[in-house]
């Protein structure tokens, strides 16, 4: 019994168009933006889909829909972690007798006191960094007392210093 060819009778989808790929009569592909094209005869490679002597274009883009409903909301996200570490925060929550008596405890008055008068009797012979510290130490131990810092923690800096210094 003879056979007749009657050659390919449907498209053959190919995916995206390549411009290095050679393409056959009734062969299908997409372009960047998503249209289809079909080959009506035999592309050689780099046959560009604009080019109606081997291209039909079959998608057409449509007009642009009517806007949708909104959506529900979605789920309310994570609160996520607290910071660490934070730099410097004031705490107001000592009373001021609290505060004064902090300051009795290690001396702030006497020491600041004490300190400057140091400081402006030796002017000419101490040396640059012993004025500074002796000018800025009682405003740290200030500053830490008003940042919530304990008795403890300042003797226990003083000391660690001490050892440093003395090694």
């Amino acid at each position: 019994m003879p056979t007749l060819n009657i050659g390919k009778v449907r498209y053959t989808w190919k995916g995206t168009y390549s411009a290095t790929t050679a393409y056959s009569i009734l062969d299908r592909v997409k372009d960047a933006d998503g249209y289809v094209y079909e080959a009506i005869k035999a592309a050689p490679a780099g046959t560009e889909l604009t080019n109606e002597n081997y291209w039909i274009k079959l998608s057409v883009q449509g007009p642009r829909g009517l806007k949708g409903d909104t959506g529900n909301d979605g789920p309310k996200g994570d609160t996520g972690e607290a910071p660490t570490a934070i730099l410097y925060t004031e705490q107001n929550n000592l009373t001021d007798a609290q505060r004064a008596q902090a300051r009795t405890n290690i001396g702030w008055a006497t020491a600041f006191t004490a300190s400057f008068a140091t400081a402006i009797s030796s002017w000419v012979t101490a040396s640059f960094n012993s004025l500074v510290e002796a000018y800025l130490t009682p405003i740290l131990k200030q500053l830490c007392l008003d940042n919530g810092a304990t008795q403890d923690e300042i003797d226990a800096l003083e000391a660690e210093e001490t050892s440093e210094s003395d090694s």
